[in-house]
């Protein structure tokens, strides 16, 4: 049978890969592939006919998931078990398709979207209450899916940008901008929720990256959000994932969530910290320790978020004063560099 060859060349492809030194980097990458093969691939046809295109399209297909089933026996990752079935499934009916078998290749094609979709849940951290249709009509309870129902509702798991405690959130998805405030710290924060069509990474400098994400609104709408990092970390998607922007203080972002995978990416460069930045460069390390102090401690308390906050406000116009004299830079410069060692003294 024409599965049974793919899935031994591919085992054999296996053997010959080269391990990857970062297991959760290939895991996230590869889940991204396959996630993006299988919405590539079409709904066989559902009557026989002469030339199909659909059965033309099946081979080069066939040679990017046998590719792809290679790397999925090579990692080996339980983590990746779901989407290994559901590449399987998805194979097996390609290959029935191309010996013409159309009524059996229908049948794994729905096999395999449903396994695709139970993979696509196994680590999300979100649900909505109207997710599964009602039946049209319920002899128990006496209801159709005509009857009016309750507002939907959204319930997540979201990380609070300021502490990073895990919390149980619940909201309605006819919006894509909440505010929340932290269970544990009780600061204010805010998360912009979107599904992921495509994201494109850019390397700006050695340490600083830039990710352009276009996404689809829980409304409906299509927008785009471009952001800097310079953590050193790497945010690797699927396409259909479900994203949000955490920021704390409104407007300034903080953190990246993947709700379809648990990955977060807190950002090194996601606030602004004017007057450092401009005594010691965008990419200067003194930079983590300060943005370190102002996440860990002055926003968690009332007092030190009001300095922040002033901070804020008074800080474009104090570092255009800096940019603009060297003697004033040298003497901030200075200045900052001993507060930088007593907080790397003191762990940050």
């Amino acid at each position: 049978m024409q599965f049974d060859e793919l899935k031994q060349r591919a085992a054999g492809r296996a053997a010959g890969l080269p391990k990857s030194p970062d297991l959760d980097a290939a895991r996230d990458r590869l889940r991204a592939d396959v996630a993006g093969f299988l919405e590539k691939l079409p709904e066989p046809p559902v009557y026989r006919r002469r030339d199909d295109p659909l059965v033309a399209q099946a081979g080069p297909l066939l040679a990017e998931g046998e590719a792809l089933l290679a790397r999925v026996l090579q990692l080996d990752e339980p983590g990746l078990s779901g989407w290994a079935e559901a590449l399987e499934a998805h194979l097996l009916a390609r290959c029935l398709l191309t010996e013409g078998r159309v009524e059996a290749a229908e049948d794994a094609w729905a096999r395999a979207v449903a396994r695709e979709r139970q993979a696509a849940r196994e680590k999300r951290v979100w649900a909505r209450t109207d997710e599964q249709p009602a039946p049209v009509y319920d002899g128990a309870t006496g209801t159709s899916r005509f009857d009016p129902r309750p507002e939907p509702a959204m319930q997540v798991k979201l990380m609070c940008p300021a502490c990073r405690a895990v919390g149980d959130y619940a909201f309605s998805p006819r919006h894509s901008t909440h505010q929340f405030a932290c269970r544990a710290c009780r600061v204010a924060f805010w998360a912009y929720v979107g599904e992921l069509r495509s994201v494109e990474t850019r390397q700006l400098s050695k340490a600083r990256r830039r990710y352009s994400m276009r996404l689809e609104e829980l409304t409906g709408g299509l927008t785009r959000v471009e952001f800097d990092d310079s953590s050193g970390g790497a945010f690797s998607s699927a396409r259909r994932d479900l994203i949000a922007f955490l920021y704390a203080p409104r407007g300034t972002l903080r953190g990246v969530l993947d709700l379809s995978s648990g990955r977060a990416l807190w950002l090194q460069a996601s606030g602004p910290c004017f007057v450092a930045t401009a005594a010691f460069g965008p990419d200067a390390p003194e930079l983590h320790a300060f943005r370190g102090f102002r996440d860990r401690v002055l926003l968690r308390s009332a007092a030190g978020r009001a300095l922040v906050a002033a901070y804020y406000a008074a800080g474009p116009a104090l570092a255009r004063q800096v940019v603009r004299r060297p003697a004033l830079q040298r003497l901030t410069r200075g200045a900052l560099t001993g507060i930088h060692w007593a907080l790397k003294r003191s762990g940050y």
